[in-house]
């Protein structure tokens, strides 16, 4: 009976309808009861947020242990964005908020779903999708060993940095292939086959479930922009909220822009819309510290020259200087 309801719940959609798994209701009903509910007073929101956390982190190391494809978290962190937004929107005549913070707030959001939107657009064109040969002729193809395929990963990144310093990046992956060990399929170096996706993906980084694509050659500076743009809007969405319902202090002057953050937010609680608000603030400020860490780390790996792939397997990085690793994945 489960799986007939679940067959059958689909929602019409260009080229026919499209199935939703259980997975992807999830978020829309448990997002608002989860705020609600942490908006009773500061025992409730603490347990919540402790709760979701580590349920959260949980989940996430499990389907990527196992290389489990799901659009959960991905609905998740929709969901999480268009209730905020809402939220926030629908709050705002209680606060103080001048139409110009109100303003940046929006254009950093909007340039943060852009970039993100570009990133699962672009996400196809990072697969290999031609194939070389037929199965005969890569009968005596076999897996290769993680110290073999780590030592031809370093090699190829030698080498296709020698010949970047004379050839376009387009000449390079054209010229330069090898033979996926997992669909047997000519690939270009630095290509890495996802299991997640189940395809070979040019300069794989990593698959990205709070996008549910992947994350390489053709998407990877729009992934970058879209964390820092959408750090700027968590941050100010949560400054402006928390300033306005707790008692503020002066920091400093910005080329004339007072520069507020909250100092005492023990009565958040006595107005319910209050703590609503102050919840929406505090789980905005969780997701931008997890960004940090995602942007950090991505900072420092492209500063080396690599993917997050790569550094995974033990590759220390190319003969590049900084200046010319950032070069190379800005241009």
């Amino acid at each position: 009976m489960l799986l007939t309801f679940q067959d059958r719940l689909r929602i019409p959609w260009q080229g026919g309808a499209k199935q939703i798994t259980l997975s992807s209701l999830i978020p829309i009903f448990v997002i608002p009861l989860l705020i609600g509910l942490a908006a009773i007073n500061v025992y409730t929101c603490i347990i919540i947020f402790l709760s979701f956390t580590v349920i959260m982190g949980y989940a996430l190391n499990y389907v990527q242990r196992r290389s489990v494809r799901t659009s959960f978290f991905f609905v998740w962190i929709s969901a999480s964005l268009i209730y905020s937004i809402l939220l926030f929107q629908m709050t705002i005549p209680l606060f103080e908020v001048l139409p110009e913070e109100n303003l940046a707030l929006v254009i950093l959001s909007l340039i943060s779903l852009f970039c993100f939107y570009k990133t699962h657009r672009r996400a196809s064109l990072n697969n290999v999708v031609q194939s070389v040969g037929n199965q005969n002729d890569m009968a005596d193809i076999t897996e290769a060993s993680l110290t073999e395929e780590n030592a031809t990963d370093q090699t190829a990144l030698l080498i296709e940095d020698n010949l970047e310093e004379s050839q376009s990046p387009e000449d390079v992956s054209s010229n330069l292939s090898n033979i996926c060990s997992t669909c047997r399929k000519c690939v270009p170096l630095r290509t890495a086959h996802c299991s997640v996706c189940r395809a070979c993906i040019r300069r794989h980084d990593h698959h990205s479930y709070w996008l549910n694509c992947c994350i390489g050659e053709s998407n990877h500076r729009y992934y970058i922009a879209g964390l820092f743009f959408a750090f700027l809007a968590l941050l100010l969405g949560a400054d402006l909220t928390l300033t306005a319902i707790c008692h503020p202090f002066l920091l400093a002057y910005i080329l004339g822009l007072q520069i507020l953050l909250p100092d005492d937010c023990s009565e958040v609680f006595d107005i319910y819309e209050f703590g609503i608000a102050f919840v929406i603030a505090t789980y905005a400020l969780l997701i931008a510290v997890y960004i940090v860490v995602i942007l950090v780390r991505q900072l420092y790996f492209i500063s080396r020259g690599i993917t997050l792939h790569e550094g995974k397997k033990g590759i220390s990085g190319n003969n590049k200087t900084l200046k010319q690793n950032w070069k190379g994945f800005l241009l």
